[in-house]
């Protein structure tokens, strides 16, 4: 099994005009500055948590038999939406009839399968659909480093002492941390 990414979304997890409102911005001078911010913060709140927040699609690409209700889980899961599933023989030619699935955020299991096939690839979507839908600590937490980049441009240094707001980011974001267990 292989999954590669197909699309990542672009939407940032908050809106300029929400960014421009928590850094007391009236005018549109800074907005490319701004904007730029909101992408590094969403790929670094992204990276910290280690999912995808916003509308990412993958495939999933099986180059083996599998079994009737044998359930395949999706190596990145949480899954939103199973958006296609492809079979191909072995002359490449897509197989349409006898196919029957169901799915959860974590799998999918087939109740009916083709009888000759060489290979699916299953094509979904994982991530919150819209950027609305994220939960609002993980929003705070994203106002809070782009304040932090963009008042301080980097670390605070009070005296001899180095400031910083990863701890307060930290507490925000540890509800929603991807964990793995060995």
């Amino acid at each position: 099994m292989i999954a590669k990414l197909n699309k990542r979304s672009t939407e940032p997890i908050i809106s300029l005009e929400s960014a421009k409102e928590h850094l007391r911005i009236l005018n549109n001078n800074q907005d490319f500055y701004i904007h730029t911010l909101l992408d590094v913060v969403t790929t670094s709140i992204e990276n910290e948590l280690e999912r995808d927040l916003v509308d990412t699609e993958y495939s999933l690409h099986i180059y083996s038999k599998i079994n009737v209700n044998e359930e395949i889980y999706f190596p990145n899961s949480p899954v939103y939406n199973v958006i296609q599933v492809v079979f191909k023989d072995s002359s490449g030619t897509e197989i349409t009839e006898g196919i029957s699935y169901v799915n959860s955020d974590e799998y999918i299991k087939f109740t009916e399968l083709p009888e000759d096939y060489n290979s699916i690839v299953i094509t979904y979507k994982k991530g919150f659909s819209n950027a609305e839908d994220i939960p609002e600590p993980i929003k705070h937490a994203s106002k809070l480093m782009l304040s932090d980049l963009f008042n301080f441009r980097g670390t605070i240094v009070l005296g001899k002492s180095v400031f910083n707001l990863d701890k307060t980011i930290q507490r925000l974001l540890q509800p929603y941390r991807n964990v793995k267990f060995l």
